[in-house]
């Protein structure tokens, strides 16, 4: 008879997605998003290191696309619990806080090795990565709170380890980044 029609939780839980929780967890949509915020902000920089970008994409791989994703993903157990019977929630969690701390120590040899002010970053995106996905705070799994948390931070950061005096230029970049996010968050709820 095949599959059970189940109702549509995300927009990307579908084909290949469907198939596999890890693969699911990776959430290439949003994680391509945030890589691309990474690069706008980068190349915005009066001056590119390359160095700097990749390590950036590499703390941004391990604390929000696979930390952030799969710590989402036990968090919202009964969403996903019908796509993903077997899924194994403790390790996926696990698999999650590990991955941020990986996020978190790339941060720190950042902040060792370019700016000790780059820390405050790290702080903070260690505290979003680990705290959107269960929604404490409140406040911080919202529309504002993901333009923060997805967009705005990523963007300072990125822009920061390039140069390490924030311009003009950051504030504008960071709020228009917020403002895509929301844009496609509101389209993408509408269908």
């Amino acid at each position: 008879m095949g599959e059970p029609v189940l109702p549509l939780v995300e927009p990307d839980l579908v084909g290949i997605w469907r198939k596999n929780v890890w693969w699911f967890g990776l959430r290439w949509p949003f994680s391509m998003v945030l890589f691309s915020w990474v690069t706008v902000a980068s190349t915005l920089a009066p001056e590119f290191h390359l160095d700097r970008y990749l390590l950036t994409l590499l703390a941004g791989f391990f604390g929000l696309v696979i930390g952030a994703h799969y710590i989402d993903i036990t968090a919202s157990k009964d969403k996903y619990l019908p796509y993903f019977p077997k899924m194994n929630r403790r390790a996926i969690r696990t698999v999650g806080v590990l991955a941020v701390l990986a996020g978190m120590a790339v941060g720190v040899y950042m902040s060792i090795t370019y700016s000790l002010w780059f820390l405050v970053f790290v702080i903070l995106g260690g505290f979003f990565a680990l705290l959107y996905p269960i929604e404490k705070p409140k406040w911080l799994h919202t529309y504002p709170g993901f333009g923060l948390a997805w967009g705005f931070m990523p963007v300072l950061a990125s822009y920061y380890t390039k140069n390490a005096r924030l311009l003009l230029k950051i504030h504008r970049t960071a709020a228009y980044s917020i403002g895509l996010i929301l844009l496609i968050s509101r389209l993408v709820a509408m269908f």
